[in-house]
C-alpha cells in the first residue's frame, strides 16, 4: 500500500517552492506496535524496518533519505540551524550533532527538516519572502517555554524572517477533549500567563483537559503570524490513523513532519 501522507492548503499554495507533509502509520513496512509507517529513528522498531519506510518517504519527496534531517528531542527549546556544515558531516556524526534539539531552521533546497510525534504538536513554517522554513516539535513542556517563540526568532536573527510574513500549520496531535492533565501542569502554564479559559477545561477536582492545540495556535498569533492551517485530527483517537503514545504506551511508533525547499 502507497504511503499516506497530509498535506495543508495553505502552505500548498506555495507547492512551486517547497514540499511538505505530515505522515500517516499507513504505507510503510514495519508490524505489530509499530506497524506500519514507523519513521521513528529513536523507537525499538527493527532498524532495517525504520531505515525502509524513511525510503519510502524520501522517493515520494524525491530526495535522498540521507537529506531527510531529524533530532534526538528532549522536549525543550532548542533550535538547530541546518547548514552546509552539518550536511556534510557523516551520519553517525549528524546523529551525534543532532541530541537534543526540538525544532530545525534552513534556508538550503532539497534538505527535509522534520520533527517527530506521536501526540505533540508538529509545526511548520515557510517564509516566502526569504524563502527559508521551520519545523517545530511542541509537546507541553516545549508549549511552556514556548518554542514557536524561540524559532520564529532564530529564524529572524538567520533570515530576517518577520512573523507576519510566515505560513503556519499545525499538524495532528493529542485533542483536547482525551489529553487529561493534572493540577501541577494547569499551575505551570497559571503562572506563565497563558490564557487559561482559552486552553483548560477543569474536568474534575485537580484535573483539567488542556488544549494543546489551541495554546500553540495562539503562541503563533501572539508572535503576528495570521496565516495558519489547524489540522483536526487527534492522534489518540484516530489511532488507526496514526501513532499515539499515550493510547499505544512508550513503544509507539513515530510520525513525520517536514518542510523542504525546492
Amino acid at each position: 500500500m502507497k504511503i499516506q501522507l497530509l498535506t495543508y492548503n495553505n502552505l500548498n499554495e506555495h507547492s512551486e517552492k517547497i514540499a511538505h507533509f505530515s505522515s500517516t502509520r499507513i504505507g510503510g513496512i514495519s508490524t505489530g506496535v509499530f506497524e506500519s509507517l514507523n519513521l521513528g529513528e529513536y523507537t525499538d522498531d527493527v532498524p532495517t524496518n525504520i531505515t525502509r519506510n524513511r525510503e519510502l518517504l524520501a522517493s515520494e519527496l524525491g530526495i535522498p533519505s540521507t537529506h531527510i534531517f531529524n533530532a534526538h528531542q528532549v522536549h525543550g527549546i532548542a533550535v538547530k540551524f541546518v547548514d552546509e556544515a552539518l550536511i556534510e558531516l557523516s551520519l553517525e556524526d549528524r546523529k551525534s550533532a543532532l541530541q537534543g534539539f526540538d525544532a530545525f531552521i534552513c534556508d538550503l533546497p532539497s534538505i527535509c527538516i522534520t520533527v517527530t510525534t506521536a501526540d505533540c504538536v508538529p509545526i511548520l513554517l515557510f517564509d516566502p519572502i526569504n524563502k527559508a522554513v521551520g519545523a517545530i516539535h511542541s509537546g507541553w513542556r516545549s508549549t511552556l517555554h514556548n518554542i514557536v517563540k524561540e524559532t520564529i526568532h532564530a529564524m529572524h536573527q538567520k533570515f530576517d524572517t518577520q512573523a507576519s510574513d510566515l505560513v503556519a500549520a499545525i499538524g495532528p496531535c493529542i485533542s483536547q477533549k482525551v489529553y487529561e492533565v493534572g493540577e501541577e501542569v494547569y499551575s505551570e502554564f497559571s503562572v506563565k500567563g497563558f490564557d487559561m479559559d482559552a486552553t483548560f477545561l477543569s474536568k474534575q477536582k485537580g484535573k483539567y483537559l488542556f488544549d494543546i492545540r489551541e495554546a500553540v495556535r495562539l503562541q503563533l498569533v501572539e508572535i503576528g503570524v495570521s496565516d495558519i492551517a489547524v489540522s483536526p485530527y487527534c492522534t489518540f483517537t484516530n489511532d488507526e490513523l496514526f501513532f499515539s503514545a499515550r493510547k499505544l504506551g512508550t513503544k509507539s511508533g513515530r510520525m513525520l513532519s517536514g518542510i523542504l525547499i525546492l
